[in-house]
């Protein structure tokens, strides 16, 4: 398991040729998310924030059956401003690629139609209107979510502290509170804090030599 990054993939085949394909996909991320675009030898990269989580999206184009296949395949950091995401809560950015599928079509056809009809301003492809009360709702319990959870863990990693220095341990969790004394307190406890270690190992990005 990844405990850095959660990985999102989905794909859909366009019946237009590549190069238009990648025309219209390149013009859609970068005009209706913002992210920087780099170019890569089957596509492109795209690299931003989505959710408040850092994000990066390796979009590769390739000839089919029928048309040209596009593979999106989206990388999130699972540390970011809202919390640690564990799972994709809701289905948020299966979800956000399926809208980015969506206005990869859009703007194919956009192109299409221009070709044949002559130059217009396209402007920027509109993404599906999203419902502001429901997004609120979510992203507020996200947020709950976040924080019950990082206040859990701190909650834990205190009690782990003190089971580990006083040979008494207590656990709270939803069944009631687990209690432990002695040998088998200090053990559980330092294997807490050993866990714990290792996911902030694990999340901290490694420097380049």
């Amino acid at each position: 398991m990844d405990w850095k990054h959660k990985h999102f993939y989905q794909e859909r085949t366009y019946a237009a040729p590549p190069d238009l394909v990648l025309e219209a996909a390149r013009d859609f991320m970068s005009g209706s998310l913002g992210w920087k675009i780099a170019d890569s030898p089957e596509g492109f990269t795209a690299e931003g924030y989505s959710f408040a989580h850092q994000a990066t999206a390796n979009l590769r184009v390739q000839p089919a059956a029928g048309g040209t296949k596009v593979s999106l395949d989206l990388s999130v950091s699972r540390a970011g401003a809202t919390g640690f995401m564990l799972f994709d809560v809701g289905g948020y950015y299966n979800l956000q690629i399926r809208k980015w599928l969506d206005g990869i079509q859009w703007a194919i056809h956009q192109k299409l139609t221009s070709s044949q009809v002559g130059p217009t301003h396209l402007g920027h492809p509109p993404l599906p209107v999203a419902n502001k009360g429901a997004a609120r709702l979510f992203n507020g319990c996200l947020a709950f979510i976040a924080v019950m959870f990082a206040l859990y863990c701190l909650i834990t990693a205190i009690s782990a502290v003190v089971g580990l220095a006083s040979g008494n341990l207590f656990l709270f969790g939803r069944g009631g509170t687990l209690v432990m004394h002695g040998l088998a307190a200090r053990l559980t406890s330092a294997l807490i804090l050993l866990f714990g270690v290792y996911l902030v190992w694990k999340m901290t990005p490694k420097r380049k030599r």
